[in-house]
């Protein structure tokens, strides 16, 4: 065997390596502590006398925690090596969630969402997008959708495990055992397998051909929009008010066990709802080969349609058990939009120049506006009685979320290009993921030491 053979062979074995620890720091990580957080919803509430939207104010302040971090998580992602950011960033933060074991009052709850939304800033929705792009110079939306299914079958796995130890324990010891368990399922990746880029292992990065040779994203010799022409465009304006109201379709599944109790169904019954959301996930590498195909654009409104479909669905079928569990696995493909596709978009449309920066801000609009998700679709069910009323906002927000992604497709026809493709406007459409890459390839590797 050759040494580009050789190459070839462990480019490859390392970059499945990152992307499947990326998806377990997904699933020890945001989906443990708040895409599973319903199961303690529904236990601590009743037990503490806490008010559910008062209760979950705890994630709003994670949001603003997220937001704030994002101001210098792009500049320390490039000066901190990845196994000492991940690893620190990951033990803060299920410290604070364990924490939660021995609370009391629901300030300290407040107080423990605002340190995991700090520290998870560094991790839950930027290493995805950041490393995948960093190892896979073609292909980058199915690498993406592979994390999504691992950490999505994983999730759907570990919801009713996690609703079993909290009925078995009581929440408080469950809170204990459910931090040692992501633990477990984390650290031995942030220690020993996830780098920031393929040169850290001796490696080149997936699809790389000659004239390739640098693609790591957010170099400031690659081409695309200036730092402040791209976050004052309108398209930014549009692409950070609708990835922020596609996140509050994530409060939906946080309460999934209010809405089973609502819709006469019983707790576990709740948990299997969680688990069928997260097993959306298995759809995600072909939503991956659909972006590579048609573009992060058109695949975005083919996303909210499904969105649009479930929540309907919902509304007028929730008598059957067998529609319920359809529904809200087809409910789940917002993430789709917040973990993939908002980043893919945020590429294209302002470049690989200040890609880090620019995606970094993109989640600050998440984390604002995605952290009232808890509180708004809360105040509609206890407001009205039923959960209907909370749905109804959600058909809302897909048209919603549709008219301000037509306006990021029509405002970024305006932006100028600058660097090595200086003077040219950015596209007004993609055809595949991999021809955004290989047009962008000039892009200077950072590094890390």
């Amino acid at each position: 065997m050759g040494t580009d053979d050789q190459m070839i062979k462990k480019s490859k074995i390392w970059a499945y390596l990152q992307v499947v620890g990326l998806a377990f720091l997904m699933i020890g990580g945001i989906q443990t502590i708040l895409a599973n957080s319903g199961n303690f919803i529904a236990v601590v509430c009743p037990e503490m006398g806490f008010e559910v939207s008062a209760f979950t104010f705890w994630i709003t302040c994670y949001a603003f925690g997220m937001a704030i971090s994002q101001l210098y998580v792009g500049k320390l992602w490039l000066v901190v090596r990845t196994p000492i950011l991940l690893t620190g960033s990951f033990l803060v933060c299920i410290a604070a969630l364990a924490c939660m074991s021995f609370y009391t009052e629901i300030w300290q709850w407040y107080v423990s969402g605002f340190i995991i939304g700090l520290s998870g800033g560094f991790f839950f929705m930027v290493s995805a997008p950041i490393i995948i792009t960093n190892w896979f110079a073609k292909n980058s939306g199915f690498a993406l959708g592979l994390v999504t299914i691992i950490s999505a079958v994983g999730t759907a796995i570990l919801s009713p495990v996690d609703a079993a130890i909290i009925a078995a324990v009581g929440w408080r010891t469950g809170y204990l055992l459910v931090a040692l368990i992501s633990c477990v399922l984390v650290l031995p990746f942030t220690l020993f397998v996830i780098r920031y880029q393929p040169s850290d292992r001796g490696c080149k990065p997936i699809g790389w051909k000659p004239g390739m040779e640098n693609i790591t994203a957010g170099a400031e010799d690659s081409s695309g929009t200036t730092l402040k022409g791209g976050v004052l465009s309108l398209a930014f304006v549009c692409l950070f008010l609708g990835a922020g109201l596609c996140a509050l379709f994530g409060g939906y599944q946080n309460q999934w066990s209010i809405a089973a109790v609502s819709w006469g169904y019983d707790l576990s019954f709740g948990a299997t709802m969680i688990s069928a959301t997260a097993l959306f996930g298995i759809c995600a590498p072909f939503i991956g080969i659909l972006i590579d195909k048609l573009g992060p654009f058109k695949s975005t409104f083919i996303v909210l349609a499904g969105q649009f479909i479930s929540g309907l669905g919902l509304i007028f079928l929730h008598g059957n058990p067998i529609c319920v569990l359809i529904f809200v696995f087809f409910f789940a493909d917002q993430m789709t939009i917040v973990g993939t596709l908002v980043p893919l978009l945020t590429r294209k449309v302002f470049g690989a120049r200040n890609y880090t920066k620019i995606l970094a801000y993109i989640q600050i609009g998440i984390g604002l506006i995605g952290g009232f998700s808890n509180p708004i679709i809360a105040a509609f069910y206890e407001g009205s009685g039923n959960f209907d009323s909370a749905l109804w906002f959600g058909v809302g927000l897909c048209v919603a979320c549709a008219l301000l992604f037509a306006g990021v497709a029509v405002f970024s026809k305006r932006l100028t290009f600058v660097g090595p493709k200086e003077g040219n406007q950015a596209p007004a459409d993609q055809t595949s993921a991999d021809e955004l890459v290989e047009e962008e390839a000039a892009v200077a590797r950072i590094d890390l030491g």
